[in-house]
This record gives C-alpha cells, structure tokens and sequence, in this order.
C-alpha cells in the first residue's frame, strides 16, 4: 500500500499541477476589468467553487455567491501581503469540457490587480491562486489515492473469497474421498456376507432337498 501512495502521486502529478496563471481583461458583473485566470484540468465547476469558497474565507472577507452572475464576492478581504488596505475579490468559476476555469478579479480601491500597475501586488495574487491550485491538487490526488485504496481493497476481498472457495472446495473433496473409502469398505463387507449368504441358502436348499425325499418316501 505504501509503494501505491508513493506512485500515484507521480502519475497525477501532471494532469492536476503546473498550469500557468494568466491575466488578462474579463468581462464580469462591473465591467471588462483585469483579472487572472486559472486553468484546472479534470475538475467540476461545483467542487471548484466549494474550494475557492473555502479558501478565499480564509482572508476574511464576507464572502457569498450572486446566482444571478455566478460571481462568488468577497467582501472587504484582508489580504495583507498585497496591500495594507481591505481588497474586494470577485470570481467566477467557468466550465470548459472536462476541466474548469477560475477568473478572479482584485479590485484594490479604484482600480483592479493588474500586472503592468501593480507588479509586487500581482506577484502575491499569483501565489495565492498557486496555493489554491495546489489545495485542488491535493484534494485531487486524495480522492484518486482513496479510489484505488477502495479497489484494491476490493479486490482483496475478492481474493479471500476465492481462497475460501478453495478452501471449501477441498474441504469437499476430502469429505467425499474419505465417503469412497467407507463406500468401498462397504462393498468389500456387502461382498464377503453375500458369500457368506450364499452358502447359508445352498446349505438350506440341502435341508430342503433331504426333507422332500424323506416326504416322498412316507408316501
């Protein structure tokens, strides 16, 4: 089980990490603003949200979901490596075939991140969304890790089934070959009193025969 921990994580490694964040202007519910975009192969749009919401609560901010946009909004956010001030974080999580994507737009106070104006700020945003990848990179691979454990597990159970079949199988047959040596004993024994028998109706049969002729003889 420890060799399959330690393989999986390799084989996934590069489905589920390394994808770039990219920046660009995105259309969103105040306008086409800056943000960054999040790349995340083989996700679904609902787990993405769940754990975007999750760990953007962690800055503090009040965060919920507008179903009207999709956008989820965090409200007045401390994220204090970025800026000393409050950060109003809006996202949206986009489907796109079997993989998701995640636009996120900082908005500092009258103007959003944007990698030419606010480099050192755009450098941390960049980070965040990093940690955040590998959080749904991590959760991934656990959930993949716990796939095969519950496979293999199965499996395993399987086998002790067929060893018990085995088992029983054996069992049988050693049942049924100690009933042929017994039926074979019995038939020996069944042999040796029909002999016995025999003799006893030729002996009678005699008795009879010397009864008749002594009948016959009376007459």
């Amino acid at each position: 089980m420890k060799k399959l921990l330690f393989i999986l994580p390799l084989a996934f490694l590069s489905t589920f990490l390394f994808a770039q964040v990219q920046h660009g202007p995105a259309m969103m519910s105040k306008g086409n603003n800056e943000a960054l975009n999040l790349p995340l192969k083989k996700t679904n749009k609902k787990e993405v949200e769940a754990a975007w919401t999750k760990y953007i609560k962690e800055y503090k901010g009040k965060t919920k979901k507008d179903k009207k946009t999709g956008e989820i909004f965090s409200d007045n956010a401390k994220i204090t490596d970025m800026t000393g001030n409050t950060v109003d974080v809006y996202s949206k999580v986009m489907e796109r075939n079997e993989d998701t994507e995640l636009l996120v737009w900082f908005d500092l106070g009258g103007a959003y991140l944007s990698s030419a104006t606010h480099p050192d700020a755009y450098a941390i945003a960049v980070k965040m969304l990093e940690d955040f990848e590998l959080t749904v990179s991590t959760a991934a691979l656990e959930e993949q890790i716990d796939d095969q454990e519950g496979v293999i597990k199965k499996m395993n159970n399987d086998l002790d089934a067929l060893k018990k079949d085995q088992t029983d199988a054996e069992a049988a047959i050693e049942k049924y070959e100690q009933k042929i040596v017994e039926a074979k004993q019995k038939i020996e024994e069944a042999i040796a009193a029909q002999k016995v028998k025999a003799d006893e109706i030729v002996g009678q049969k005699d008795v009879l025969n010397k009864l008749q002729t002594k009948l016959n003889s009376v007459k």
